[in-house]
């Protein structure tokens, strides 16, 4: 049943629209307070729902890509 559950959530991140920052972070090796400083520095663009913080799944992957050049 674990191999179910994996699957299902490898499947559920590759079609990700929006992550929410602990899964965000989560997913990459950072914490909260790294996070927060990339958006003030403008280095990671958020929306805000309600008074829920969302990272687009395009912002994700250009902050990813942006990082991993340096």
């Amino acid at each position: 049943m674990t191999n179910l559950t994996s699957w299902i959530s490898q499947t559920e991140a590759l079609e990700r629209v929006n992550w929410r920052v602990d899964d965000f972070c989560r997913a990459h090796g950072i914490g909260k307070t790294f996070f927060y400083e990339e958006v003030k520095k403008g280095n990671l663009k958020i929306i805000k729902v309600g008074s829920r913080t969302l990272v687009p799944d395009s912002e994700a992957r250009a902050w990813q890509a942006r990082n991993l050049e340096q």
